[in-house]
């Protein structure tokens, strides 16, 4: 029987949700992500450094490329990704479905190991973290006892 996880996920949460054969979405694994709404100046405990530009009597903030807020968010991804990867090996699930925003949709494939990559079978831009098994279906065109559209 062909077991399909779909990845729902937000900046605050990841969820699972599992459908066996042609059954319902049901969900299986919920995380949240405790920092996902802190703004950079909350994760940050200082400022960036500052430069002066003698030429031109300009000062200029010495900043990294990556925002605290983005380093933490990739970090918990990273980290329910690893999660994810081992549970779907474990529970033998065969294709992967991942719904989030278009720039988390990003981040996350960048960190999808290889074995996930192959299975994912379909990747839908849109946040839907905040509807029910029930509604995630229509959204993906899917319906129990029926195969995906």
């Amino acid at each position: 029987m062909l077991k399909t996880w779909v990845l729902v996920a937000s900046r605050d949460e990841v969820r699972i949700f599992e459908r066996q054969g042609l059954g319902k979405l049901l969900l299986t694994w919920d995380v949240g992500n405790p920092s996902g709404r802190l703004k950079n100046q909350d994760i940050e405990s200082d400022r960036h450094g500052a430069s002066t530009d003698n030429r031109m009597r300009a000062q200029h903030s010495l900043s990294t490329e990556e925002s605290a807020r983005e380093r933490q968010l990739k970090g918990f991804f990273r980290e329910a990704i690893s999660s994810i990867h081992r549970s779907f090996i474990e529970h033998g699930a065969d294709r992967l479905v991942i719904a989030a925003e278009p720039r988390l949709l990003g981040i996350i494939r960048d960190l999808l190991p290889a074995e996930l990559r192959r299975a994912l079978s379909q990747e839908i831009p849109k946040d839907l973290w905040h509807e029910q098994a029930a509604e995630i279906e229509a959204r993906l065109g899917i319906t129990p006892l029926q195969g995906w559209q």
